[in-house]
């Protein structure tokens, strides 16, 4: 099945293209629930051209206990508002 995502954030890092950190919400029916995923990809500041990329998944309740101080906390408490109180408005439940 489709894996769904829904971009939460980006905080471009250094002066190379395409290089910062992403934030994303993330259904994927084959995972039990939602999760989000922080990718990043920075340039090295010790060599030039290097750049060190990776991820990491967090489930929300961790995500919300530890990016106090991310910009993709705001956007996910948003993103998760916006889909329940689309359920309520259809009286239907959501099943996460």
């Amino acid at each position: 099945m489709a894996v769904f995502r829904r971009e939460l954030a980006f905080a471009p890092r250094g002066s190379g293209v395409n290089t910062g950190d992403w934030w994303h919400l993330i259904l994927d029916p084959d995972a039990p629930g939602l999760y989000v995923e922080h990718t990043w990809k920075h340039m090295s500041s010790v060599v030039d051209e290097q750049t060190a990329s990776g991820s990491e998944r967090y489930g929300i309740n961790d995500f919300l206990t530890l990016a106090s101080n991310q910009p993709a906390r705001s956007a996910l408490l948003v993103a998760l508002n916006d889909m329940f109180s689309d359920a309520g408005s259809t009286g239907q439940e959501a099943d996460l």
